[in-house]
């Protein structure tokens, strides 16, 4: 099998999230119309005949080098591959580091497809399988929506936040941070996924507590939250997706079969020091 047709396997689970995504010349899924974070090949050749397929949050150097270890070449990540966002792609710095990864991909002999769409993919991706870890009822939700609803019953928020920490320490989180009265009673838990978690979106499907992201709840996030008495539970971005990207590969395992799939751990989230 040829990696353009991995890849245009990830395109059509784009199209059937929203068509209108789709750009009409390239077939090419993007996020959101007005940002160009699409799911496509980001460095290789489209053309090569696949040995193993990767999955993994993000393309650190450590990671691409035990993907070729594994004798896989084509790696399909999450997150951009290089350094994008910020401004970051101008600074000297950053060009250097992208110039040092592009050479290392190609002296690995990897092609790398991102694959961003997964986010709101039903059931099976991100979203999804991160409100589905807790072990909760959960509402439904437009296809979308980066935001659900979890249904906790009656619990505190401390009872609830201990109860998410169990829940991620299987992926390297080991603290949350909390925010708002830790005694209020509460029954609606909103989720949301990565950077794009908010805490808006989240209050209007009825949201009484929300499970955020460090990058997502940011800026004016926890000052709203504060005085409109909606506590928060905050874990790192990834804590959210490594459920999802492991879901990933699970479906491209049964997809692709007799292909070898395999997910690779990338180390994040970041551990705190007590």
């Amino acid at each position: 099998m040829q990696a353009k047709a991995i890849m245009e396997h990830i395109r059509q689970l784009g199209a059937n999230i929203d068509p209108e995504l789709c750009d009409p010349d390239d077939g090419v899924y993007r996020v959101d119309p007005d940002w160009p974070a699409p799911d496509r090949f980001i460095f290789g050749n489209p053309e090569i005949k696949v040995t193993g397929i990767a999955v993994a949050w993000m393309a650190t150097n450590k990671v691409l080098r035990q993907v070729a270890q594994r004798g896989h070449n084509l790696f399909v990540v999450h997150e951009p591959g290089f350094y994008q966002g910020g401004g970051y792609e101008n600074m000297s710095l950053i060009k250097r580091l992208t110039q040092e990864k592009m050479d290392l991909l190609d002296k690995l002999g990897l092609t790398l497809i991102r694959f961003h769409a997964w986010d709101r993919t039903p059931d099976v991706g991100i979203l999804d399988t991160w409100a589905d870890l807790f072990g909760f009822e959960t509402e439904p939700r437009d296809m979308l929506s980066y935001h659900k609803i979890c249904l906790v019953g009656d619990m505190t928020v401390e009872q609830l936040s201990r109860h998410v920490l169990e829940k991620v320490r299987s992926y390297g989180q080991d603290t949350l941070m909390v925010w708002g009265n830790k005694k209020k009673r509460v029954s609606r838990m909103g989720v949301g996924t990565g950077a794009i978690t908010q805490f808006p979106a989240m209050y209007e499907l009825g949201a009484d507590v929300c499970l955020a992201t460090d990058d997502g709840y940011r800026f004016y996030a926890p000052q709203a939250s504060l005085d409109m008495d909606v506590p928060a539970l905050v874990v790192n971005h990834a804590t959210s997706e490594l459920p999802g990207m492991k879901s990933m590969a699970s479906c491209f395992g049964k997809t692709f079969s007799p292909l070898p799939v395999e997910y690779f751990d990338v180390e994040f989230p970041y551990q705190t020091i007590h």
